[in-house]
Order: C-alpha cells, then sequence, then structure tokens
C-alpha cells in the first residue's frame, strides 16, 4: 500500500503520480508555496519538499569575510 506523504492518505492506482521515488495523489502534487499545479516535467524537490521553478528556493552563498 502507498501513501501520500503530503495528506498521508492512501493512494490509488487511478490517482497516482510517482516522482523522487515517493507516491502522491494528483490534487497533492502541487508547490509548496502557492498551491501551483506540478508537472513531472516542471517540479523540483528541495527539503523534501515539492517547489515550482518559481518558488524553489535560491541556494544561499556563503561569502568569507575579508581579512
Amino acid at each position: 500500500m502507498d501513501y501520500c506523504p503530503n495528506c498521508s492518505r492512501r493512494v490509488y492506482v487511478i490517482e497516482k503520480v510517482e516522482a523522487n521515488g515517493r507516491v502522491y495523489h494528483k490534487h497533492c502534487f502541487k508547490c509548496k508555496e502557492e498551491g501551483c499545479s506540478l508537472t513531472l516535467a516542471n517540479f523540483h524537490f528541495h527539503d523534501n519538499e515539492l517547489f515550482c521553478p518559481k518558488h524553489v528556493p535560491k541556494l544561499q552563498a556563503i561569502v568569507a569575510p575579508s581579512k
């Protein structure tokens, strides 16, 4: 049995989306920030969360103080 990591409910074959080794309901496969609908072609996975290309967190550069 597969359970959706977003809602913790059982996922049946007809409503299943598989991404990054996880199984989601079609309606749960959405961006964490704004709830944008995602597809397998445009989703990003960061810190165990789903994001659309617009809302994926940007990496912050670490700058060492100059001496």
